[in-house]
Formats: C-alpha cells, structure tokens, sequence
C-alpha cells in the first residue's frame, strides 16, 4: 500500500477515534484500537520505532477504558437487542 495514504488513513482514523471518545460514546476503547491496529501498521511500515512506543501505550489507555467507559456492558446490551 502507498504510504501517503496509509498515512492518511491513521489521521483519519486518530480525529475519529478523538471525536467519539470526546462524545464520551462506549464504543470509544473499541474505535480507540482499530485506529491504533492502523497506527501500528503505519510505524511497522515506516520503521518508526518510537512512535511504536506510542502506540502500545495507547492500546493499554484503550484497553483499560474499555473497563471504566463501560464497553463490555453497553455491547452486551446491545447484543441482546438483537
């Protein structure tokens, strides 16, 4: 893939990720990590080790939200609506 639009697609996907958790929506861990599967494909192809750094720290924020937002909770509902 091209990687000026890998690139963009992380921009992307990081102002999405911002603007669901800045809405405070549960679903923000799970959007938080596709955006970070994104990042870390840009890092492996460019070989940005320190902003790899980054991203492992930003799966943990991810993945400890997906407790305190309530994540688990809200999809399980959801589920059940089904």
């Amino acid at each position: 893939m091209d990687l000026y639009i890998l690139e963009f697609l992380a921009a992307c996907s990081a102002i999405i990720s911002i603007y669901v958790y800045g809405n405070g929506s549960p679903i923000a861990p799970l959007i938080g990590m596709v955006s970070q599967v994104i990042w870390i494909w840009w890092c492996v192809e460019m070989e940005l080790t320190t902003m790899f750094l980054l991203c492992l720290t930003m799966v943990m924020v991810h993945i400890r939200n997906f407790s305190r937002m309530k994540t688990a909770k809200f999809l399980l509902k959801w589920y059940h609506k089904l």
